[in-house]
């Protein structure tokens, strides 16, 4: 008898290896079911995409208003009475730290500046 539950043994600790370690055990059972979480995850992405695309589409369909918006935002289109003024933003020029790199430039030179630099006093 001790024969039997010694061989039931083995072939429990062989088939219990089998399912932990190989092809179609429970490490790649646990890989295949996080994959299908994120293609799940990338699907919603997905159909959320295309639930805002064919919304765009109905209403450039549907108003003008729309198709109008888009050719001002993409196309840089104007009306026929507008006029187009573009705003270009700059950055404020600090006049003590430009004439304290102009002086530092001559200093560098001898106290002789070149035909680009003054020398401020």
């Amino acid at each position: 008898m001790k024969r039997l539950y010694l061989i039931l043994g083995l072939i429990l600790v062989i088939l219990l290896a089998r399912l932990l370690s190989s092809n179609g055990g429970v490490g790649e059972l646990f890989s295949l079911q996080n994959q299908l979480m994120q293609l799940e995850d990338q699907l919603a992405y997905q159909k959320r995409q295309n639930l805002e695309l064919s919304q765009q589409v109905k209403d450039l369909q549907t108003q003008d208003s729309s198709v109008e918006t888009l050719a001002r935002q993409t196309l840089g289109m104007i009306a026929k009475d507008e006029v187009f003024v573009e705003v270009i933003e700059t950055k404020p020029r600090k006049e003590n730290s430009l004439t304290e790199e102009k002086a530092e430039a001559s200093l560098q030179n001898d106290g002789v500046p070149t035909n680009n630099q003054t020398v401020s006093q």
